[in-house]
C-alpha cells in the first residue's frame, strides 16, 4: 500500500517540488524541463505528494490560478480526510520561515543587532543615503541601511558603526584621536578619508586618502595593521584580520556618486549588492547561476533597473513572487 504520509515542511522534497514549481510556472520552462519535472513526479508517492501540496500552497497564497492544480486531485481526493490542510500548514508555515530565516529577518543575531540600532545617532533607511557634519568639523557620509552612534569626548572621539557602510572625512586634531568601531575591529584616523562597510560579522576597511591603523578587538593576538591610499583590509569572525592589499578605491567608493561599479565580478557578489539598495530579498534559485560574471556601472537609486539589465546580458529568468521576493533562474 503507498504511503501516503505528507512529507515534512522541512523535507527536500518540499524544497524541491517548490523549485520545480518555480520553474514550470515562470513563462520560460522548455519542453526539456517539463519532461524532467514530470519524471521527478513519478518517483513515488511522496514525490506526487510534495509537488501537490505545494502546488496546493502556491493556490492559497494567490500564485497559480484554480486550475493549475487540476494535476493533483487524484492524489488529494484518495488521502485521509483533514490530511492534506495539515500538511498545507505545516509547509505554508515552513516555507514561511524558511524565506524569513534564511534571509536573517529572525535570527538571534539580527534582533540584538536590531535592539543595539536604538543607540543610533545617525541612520539611513534601505537605498537612502545622508550626509552628516560633526561637531569637529568631519564629515560621514551614510550609505544605505546603516546607523551609526557618536561618542565625543575630550580625550577621544569615537564613531560607532552599527551596521551599513560609512565613509568618514576626519578633521585633523592631535589631542583627540578619531576611532571608528565596528564590531570586533577598530579604526583609527592617520589621515584624512577612509570607508568602513560591516555586514554581520564581517567588516571592510578601505582607505581613499592617507592611512589609517586597524587592529581586531576579539581578543586574538594579532598586531595592528596600517592600511594606506587604494588599499583594503577585511575581517571576519571565522578567519579573522586579513591581509591589506591593493584595490580600485574609486570603485569601492562610487556608490558616494550614485553608481555601483561591477568589474568580472560573480552574479552571487552583484545580487548581495543589489540587495543592499532594495526592499526585500534577491535569491538565486539556480546554484549554476552564481559564478557568472557581471561587469558594469548601474545606478543604486533603480537596483530593479540593474537586475533587469544583468538578466537580459547574462539571459536569464526571474520570477516575482511578491515586490519583495524575487527569484532567478
Amino acid at each position: 500500500m503507498p504511503d501516503s504520509t505528507p512529507p515534512d515542511a522541512s523535507s527536500p522534497l518540499i524544497d524541491e517540488a517548490l523549485a520545480w514549481l518555480v520553474r514550470i510556472h515562470s513563462g520560460h520552462a522548455s519542453d526539456e524541463e517539463r519532461r524532467a519535472c514530470a519524471a521527478w513526479r513519478t518517483k513515488s508517492s511522496a514525490h506526487r505528494l510534495a509537488y501537490a501540496e505545494a502546488e496546493i500552497l502556491w493556490r492559497d497564497i494567490g500564485l497559480l490560478p484554480n486550475g493549475d492544480c487540476a494535476g493533483s486531485a487524484d492524489l488529494t481526493a484518495s488521502m485521509p480526510h483533514g490530511t492534506l490542510p495539515r500538511a498545507r500548514r505545516r509547509i505554508k508555515w515552513g516555507l514561511a520561515a524558511c524565506v524569513v530565516l534564511a534571509a536573517g529577518w529572525l535570527s538571534w543575531g539580527v534582533v540584538q543587532e536590531r535592539l543595539d540600532l536604538a543607540s543610533a545617532d545617525y541612520r539611513t533607511a534601505v537605498g537612502e543615503q545622508r550626509h552628516v557634519r560633526l561637531e569637529d568639523g568631519s564629515r560621514i557620509h551614510l550609505n544605505t541601511d546603516t546607523a551609526v552612534a557618536v561618542a565625543f569626548t575630550p580625550q577621544q572621539r569615537t564613531i560607532r558603526l552599527l551596521t551599513g557602510e560609512a565613509s568618514f572625512t576626519v578633521t585633523p586634531e592631535t589631542v583627540r584621536p578619531f576611532t571608528v568601531q565596528s564590531g570586533n575591529v577598530s579604526t583609527r584616523a592617520l589621515g584624512t578619508s577612509f570607508l568602513v562597510q560591516r555586514h554581520q560579522d564581517a567588516v571592510t576597511v578601505t582607505v581613499t586618502e592617507h592611512a589609517v591603523q586597524v587592529s581586531a578587538t576579539d581578543g586574538r593576538r594579532a598586531p595592528a595593521a596600517v592600511v594606506r591610499q587604494s588599499e583594503q583590509i577585511s575581517y571576519s569572525a571565522e578567519a579573522g584580520m586579513g591581509r591589506a592589499h591593493a584595490i580600485d578605491s574609486n570603485a569601492i567608493a562610487a556608490w558616494q556618486r550614485g553608481k555601483m561599479i561591477f568589474e568580472v565580478q560573480p552574479l552571487a557578489a552583484v545580487v548581495e549588492e543589489l540587495n543592499r539598495y532594495r526592499a526585500g530579498r534577491i535569491v538565486i534559485l539556480n546554484p549554476a547561476l552564481r559564478s557568472l560574471n557581471v561587469t558594469g556601472v548601474f545606478d543604486i537609486g533603480d537596483p530593479d533597473a540593474a537586475l533587469r539589465m544583468i538578466e537580459q546580458t547574462l539571459r536569464i529568468h526571474d520570477t516575482t513572487l511578491t515586490p519583495y521576493l524575487v527569484l532567478l533562474h
